[in-house]
């Protein structure tokens, strides 16, 4: 595709990605998006890009979230073409571990609220709530990445967290105490169940800052939930994921990491609006 029309691969980890990252590449950018298998593979592609012959192109760029790289202490891929969802290598700044936690702390959580008639001064108190009820499973999930490697163990300790089941839709708060009771009980390892919970503790201790134990789909799972409870019949975590992403302001896309990141690549339409009409 490069060599004979000149169009650039990006390399993303979902659908969802495509079609948020679509809306912000001028029309007729001779680029298209592949992979939509997980960050694994935009890993794996990255590492086959810098091999011979690919190595000798500038044909592609990769896009994925950070997760809990930063926290876990994986190295990151500092490189021009591959770009982390609000992270800042020039300012060596973690800012959100994912797309979805950086788009609930934009003003699209706002307009996504005003759409499903939850009265916009509310979004505050509702980002605090969020923002505190995520650290519970992001302290979970990513103390189990920890104590897997410690152990070297070849299967999750977690094994997955059904959040409804200890989520108070009503106010926005986990029954923790009944969740790390209930952890053995469907643990690949119910020994190591005592060394997730410590762990967890140690890096809600550890990381106070906002957001930083924040995993992006529990927070659109439980505000999909919180709004279920409130009268949004049938609501789900997708479709809220797909508001927000409509949702996102150019001028905030423009500011964040991955915009500044993508304007340099040279494929997307980062021209103030202004600027564009009067072309």
């Amino acid at each position: 595709m490069f060599r004979s029309k000149q169009i650039r691969t990006a390399i993303v980890e979902g659908v969802c990605d495509k079609r948020f990252l679509s809306q912000w590449v001028s029309a007729g950018a001779p680029i298209r998006f592949d992979g939509f298998d997980g960050k694994s593979l935009v890993n794996l592609a990255y590492t086959k890009s810098r091999m011979k012959p690919y190595s000798d192109f500038d044909f592609l760029c990769f896009f994925a979230d950070i997760d809990f790289d930063v926290i876990v202490k994986q190295p990151l891929i500092n490189h021009p073409c591959y770009i982390y969802n609000a992270f800042c290598f020039e300012e060596d700044r973690l800012y959100y571990n994912d797309l979805e936690t950086y788009l609930i702390n934009t003003t699209a959580f706002e307009k996504v609220l005003v759409n499903l008639d939850v009265d916009v001064n509310e979004a505050d108190s509702l980002r605090k709530r969020l923002e505190r009820a995520s650290r519970v499973t992001g302290s979970l999930r990513a103390a189990d990445i920890l104590v897997q490697r410690a152990n070297g163990l070849r299967l999750s300790v977690l094994n997955g967290l059904e959040i409804r089941s200890f989520f108070n839709s009503r106010d926005i708060t986990f029954n923790e105490d009944e969740l790390f009771k209930a952890l053995p009980r469907w643990s690949n390892y119910r020994e190591y169940t005592d060394d997730l919970i410590e762990v967890a503790k140690r890096l809600d201790r550890e990381l106070p800052t906002d957001w930083s134990l924040s995993r992006g789909h529990d927070l659109t799972e439980m505000l999909a939930l919180y709004l279920e409870h409130h009268g949004q019949r049938g609501m789900a975590a997708e479709k809220l994921e797909l508001m927000l992403r409509l949702a996102c302001e150019r001028s905030e896309f423009q500011r964040s990491p991955m915009g500044r990141r993508l304007a340099t690549l040279g494929i997307a339409a980062m021209e103030p609006q202004s600027k564009a009409s009067e072309g």
